[in-house]
């Protein structure tokens, strides 16, 4: 068997796509596949020089957030369908002229849209966010994806979904026969784990935090995050509560966020409340490790993947009812109700005020966590390819 991806999602800061993308394809380098060729744009590489490129640019990754970091003109241009439109012609046209090396490859398209490819193609589809919330995410951004992934998802041999919300999306909403698209879960990277006082006091230490003391949200500061709503019930908890618990903010700045932003720094001066922007991939299973509740009200989510990742890391976690978060942790993580922020207080409160209740939810999860790996969601991926083989 030969495998070939599109790797233009291993760029740091890794999302959960590129997570998805590194993960799925080490682990498959595990297995008796002949060959895994990889491509980002017109360039080839193997799995092996994708997989080394990406950890050394990752390394070497320093964020630098704000609008100095991007020109007028780059903006204007990423806010245009039509730079879309080019950016593909150009590469799906330098694609071609190769297309005849790779005609035996089952092409896995692990970022929505499938490229061209003579043979036979895959394509996970995430979630479908800018279909049922298109004013989180940019108009132009919305026009280009809605006019591709039809095209996919009659080309692709066999689609793969993080859930089994996005599947029935899928086959309700654009009519894709139920026995050409599987639920393959995602996984959690093994840096996240239990960590006690000890092991997590020197990172904690560079960030003014103390292990057991802060209720954490990891996620893009972005309107779908739910940040908002998050904010809005940390405000109503009792003071010596917030202080005990400081609400901590990881993530870096999303799409339409500019009130938020404006907000979060007039609460980290009134309120105490941090925002720690970027953390590194050394950091961040620390920074899971040692919080008292990871709190994620996320709108929608193809999976929600930091829901798992905190569950591993042995912390209490809250998210929300009747999405694919509440689907894998089957009770095992506190559910509210999306946008109200009255219960998710109440929650929080019945959490941070009793700590035997907060080790209970944390054991739950950690519990559950377990069924999820990376090695299960590549084996359940190269099943799919056999299928289509």
């Amino acid at each position: 068997m030969k495998l070939l991806f599109n790797i233009e999602s291993l760029v740091p800061p890794l999302t959960g796509i590129g997570n998805y993308t590194f993960n799925l394809i080490e682990q498959l380098q595990e297995h008796d596949i002949e060959t895994i060729d990889c491509f980002i744009g017109a360039n080839f590489c193997s799995a092996e020089q994708a997989l080394a490129n990406c950890v050394v640019a990752s390394n070497q990754y320093v964020r630098r957030d704000g609008p100095a970091t991007e020109s007028k003109l780059r903006a204007l241009l990423r806010s245009w369908t039509f730079t879309y439109r080019l950016r593909e012609v150009v590469r799906n046209t330098r694609l071609r002229l190769r297309a005849s090396e790779f005609k035996n490859h089952i092409y896995h398209e692990p970022n929505f849209m499938l490229k061209p490819h003579s043979g036979t193609s895959v394509a996970t589809i995430h979630d479908l966010s800018f279909i049922h919330y298109p004013h989180f995410h940019p108009k132009k951004r919305v026009e280009w994806l809605s006019a591709q992934l039809p095209k996919t998802l009659k080309r692709a041999d066999y689609l793969i979904t993080d859930s089994n919300v996005i599947r029935d999306e899928l086959i309700s909403d654009f009519g894709v026969s139920a026995d050409r698209v599987r639920t393959v879960y995602l996984g959690a990277s093994d840096h996240f784990h239990t960590q006690t006082t000890e092991q997590t006091s020197s990172t904690l230490e560079r960030y003014n935090l103390q292990h057991g003391r802060y209720v954490l949200f990891v996620g893009t500061l972005e309107p779908r995050k739910g940040v908002d709503t998050l904010i809005d019930a940390w405000c109503r908890l009792p003071q010596a509560l917030r202080e005990e618990f400081p609400l901590v903010l990881a993530g870096a700045p999303g799409w339409h966020n500019h009130l938020l932003n404006d907000r979060i720094k007039a609460l980290e001066i009134s309120h105490g409340l941090r925002q720690l922007s970027f953390v590194s991939s050394q950091d961040l299973p620390t920074l899971y490790a040692g919080a008292a509740v990871f709190a994620y009200p996320s709108l929608y989510e193809g999976f929600g993947l930091p829901v798992l990742e905190a569950m591993q890391s042995g912390v209490a976690t809250i998210c929300n009812a009747d999405t694919s978060m509440s689907e894998f942790a089957q009770g095992c993580a506190v559910l509210v109700e999306r946008n109200n922020e009255e219960q998710l207080a109440a929650k929080l409160n019945e959490l941070l005020s009793n700590e035997q209740q907060r080790q209970s939810v944390a054991e739950a999860g950690l519990l559950r966590s377990r069924d999820f790996s990376w090695k299960r969601c590549a084996k359940e991926t190269l099943d799919i390819y056999r299928t289509v083989s």
